[in-house]
């Protein structure tokens, strides 16, 4: 349970540490902060989501390998996959898929590799669906609607 008697509301004070916050302090040391930065380097930052190597950004590692990288999302019921790729390449294409990933074979530009994606949650095995509009690949796979859990006992020492 949520310990909401931690919040204050009208029937209780505040906490007396909120009493010593200067708020008009702190939001001179954040001007500070931010004037230090130059728009470049805020840009940067900001792009990358704080991340302090810039090698792990997946924009740029995609656009530099020149492979294609699908839109994985989902909804309540379904895993929806979409793939950009011209109409030419779909006869070489091969799709298959496990419970938790998603295999692509015969993507340009290096038709001998695979590549291969994590699913956000677990989908079915049978029951997949792909259709081919305005150059985007779409594949619809199922969701697996209950996970089973089991109990595990942990013995008192």
């Amino acid at each position: 349970m949520f310990p909401w008697n931690l919040f204050p509301n009208n029937k209780q004070q505040m906490p007396d540490w909120m009493k010593y916050l200067n708020q008009s302090g702190l939001e001179k040391q954040m001007e500070q902060l931010l004037s230090m930065l130059s728009p470049e380097q805020f840009g940067s930052l900001m792009k990358q989501g704080l991340s302090s190597d810039p090698a792990e950004d997946p924009e740029r590692e995609g656009k530099a390998t020149g492979s294609f990288e699908p839109a994985i999302f989902e909804t309540h019921d379904y895993v929806f996959v979409r793939l950009p790729i011209a109409e030419e390449e779909l006869p070489n294409l091969k799709l298959y898929h496990t419970n938790n990933r998603i295999i692509l074979n015969g993507l340009p530009p290096h038709r001998e590799e695979s590549l291969t994606c994590p699913l956000p949650c677990l989908v079915k095995k049978k029951g997949a669906k792909s259709s081919y509009k305005d150059g985007i690949l779409e594949i619809i796979l199922f969701k697996i609607p209950d996970s089973q859990y089991s109990e595990i006992s942990v013995p008192e020492w």
